[in-house]
């Protein structure tokens, strides 16, 4: 009996010992000698970065070390996706690995990946009778009007698969134009087609996300997006075979493959959970603050240095009590995060994540109707984006992004449950168009104001508000919401009452913001 329990103690040892998880393995520095810009960028990459003023010559474009890499591969260890961006490279290894890698001199440091990029939901019920309610929120009439569909803007995807993409009637104009100009798989690379084949049962995501960013049916006329005509690239870095399974390398490939093919527009659906391998590698909420997170390193380098706008969906963790805030890249800084709203008024839907109170910036940045899950919400403001890039060709990426908060519907009291509020195409149009004839200027709205409050309540009066609702968001500090609250008018009165430990109350109501500060 204790010759078998010692056989079973030594098996367990070995498997111990040859359990492998993913690692980052980080260089100190990089060869650029020989680096040349031409072999990595594309013309139209190129062409961008001189239009917005980019260095041709970055750091972070320069490819890691092949001589490095030649060594982590002589140690028995098989470099995966190697990052420009973050001079790293991804690998498995077993703990004895990490502990040589380690003590190379070339390496800065080994990091464990997070294993469990979520798909932040699972399905929608598109109905091609109407215009999609995250449309009609966000005023597509607007932008319709003006031939705005984003044309002339390249789009890229990174999500699971795009599977009978060509089959789907609102998509049916993308494939008849020759739209889908570039696709990559990072978890297979041997696989050239992400629409025909099937790699998982879940690959039916990344269309569905195609559905919130350019879907138009030729034969009804209805719209599901507004980026009706974009151009995409489409990248699968999502394992869909496990709704929790994802791979932050992967990503990071798949924005710098995208980045050195000219992309200035990416929308991904994908954010980091917790329930890692190995539980003490979990991320805690403090460590959701951009700067953290690798997938989040590499999102504000997109932004900052190649001028890359980033949509990204804030998460579905917002009735998860022990989890609640956003996730990475959402925490990033230079991204567009997206919350969800209810239907009928700009309350944050009770799934939506929200922003932390440790951030010394706003998340989400703005929110829209969905009812599946910030997965479609945030498309939906991708073809918001993809409509102001084709209206201001020439306008920088952060430009577009502080314009696009702007014109949402509670700026600036903007707050950690939906940030600004619901972009609206009309009040977008205004300040482009006056941010291109007056750069140096702002335009103001003259929608929001403010009133100071001495005691506990306040009656505000608007005309012809008999059946009017408005939306509440009673808040500890300028940001920070306690309680969401809808109360209806009453002969064209709202009374407000101030709830125990609240600084400042915001009131949303038709296309106005009031924010109330208590003394």
């Amino acid at each position: 009996m204790n010759k078998i329990i010692s056989i079973l103690l030594f098996i367990l040892s070995l498997n111990s010992s040859f359990a492998q998880n993913k690692y980052w393995i980080s260089f100190k520095d990089k060869e650029l000698s020989n680096y040349e810009y031409s072999e990595y960028l594309s013309e139209e990459a190129v062409k961008n970065r001189t239009l917005f003023g980019l260095h041709l010559y970055q750091y972070t474009d320069a490819p890691v070390n092949i001589e490095y890499l030649k060594l982590i591969n002589s140690k028995g260890i098989k470099p995966l996706y190697p990052s420009r961006w973050l001079n790293a490279v991804s690998a498995y290894m077993t703990k004895e690995q990490v502990i040589e890698i380690q003590n190379l001199a070339i390496v800065s440091e080994v990091s464990p990946i997070d294993g469990n990029m979520t798909i932040t939901s699972c399905g929608i019920a598109v109905n091609p009778s109407y215009v999609h309610i995250a449309m009609k929120q966000m005023q597509i009439n607007s932008f319709l009007e003006d031939s705005l569909n984003g044309t002339g803007v390249v789009l890229g995807v990174i999500d699971a698969g795009f599977y009978e993409a060509q089959s789907d009637k609102m998509l049916k104009h993308i494939f008849d134009e020759n739209k889908i100009i570039g696709q990559k798989d990072f978890l297979s690379p041997e696989r050239e087609d992400l629409i025909t084949v099937k790699a998982t049962d879940a690959d039916f995501h990344g269309r569905r996300v195609l559905d919130m960013i350019a879907g138009y049916n030729t034969t009804t006329h209805e719209l599901t997006g507004m980026a009706t005509g974009s151009k995409f690239y489409l990248a699968r870095t999502e394992d869909g075979d496990r709704e929790f399974r994802g791979e932050e390398d992967t990503w990071i490939a798949a924005m710098e493959w995208m980045d050195s093919k000219g992309v200035r527009l990416i929308s991904t659906s994908l954010g980091y959970a917790i329930k890692m391998d190995d539980p003490k590698d979990d991320y805690t909420q403090e460590q959701m603050n951009g700067k953290t997170a690798r997938i989040s390193k590499a999102a504000q380098i997109a932004t900052d240095e190649k001028g890359i706008f980033i949509v990204v969906s804030a998460g579905n963790e917002g009735s998860n009590m022990t989890w609640q805030i956003i996730s990475a890249p959402a925490d990033a800084q230079g991204v567009l995060s997206i919350g969800a709203t209810k239907k009928e008024r700009c309350e944050k839907i009770e799934y939506s994540s929200i922003g932390p109170e440790f951030l010394p910036y706003l998340k989400p940045n703005v929110s829209c109707y969905s009812p599946d899950g910030t997965s479609f919400s945030a498309p939906a403001v991708a073809g918001f984006v993809a409509c102001m890039m084709q209206r201001a060709p020439t306008m920088n990426n952060k430009k577009i992004k502080e314009l696009i908060e702007r014109s949402a519907n509670i700026y600036p009291y903007g707050n950690n449950f939906i940030g600004y509020g619901i972009p609206m195409a009309s009040r977008a149009l205004k300040l482009i168009d006056y941010a291109i004839a007056n750069p140096e200027k702002n335009l103001d709205l003259g929608t929001a104001s403010e009133k100071e409050v001495k005691g506990k309540s306040i009656t505000l009066r608007v005309a012809n508000a008999k059946k009017q609702e408005a939306v509440l968001f009673h808040k500890k500090n300028e940001f920070m919401v306690k309680e969401q609250q809808t109360i209806l008018f009453k002969k064209g009165k709202l009374k407000i009452r101030k709830p125990s430990n609240v600084a400042r109350t915001t009131v949303s109501y038709r296309d106005t913001v009031v924010e109330i500060i208590w003394k």
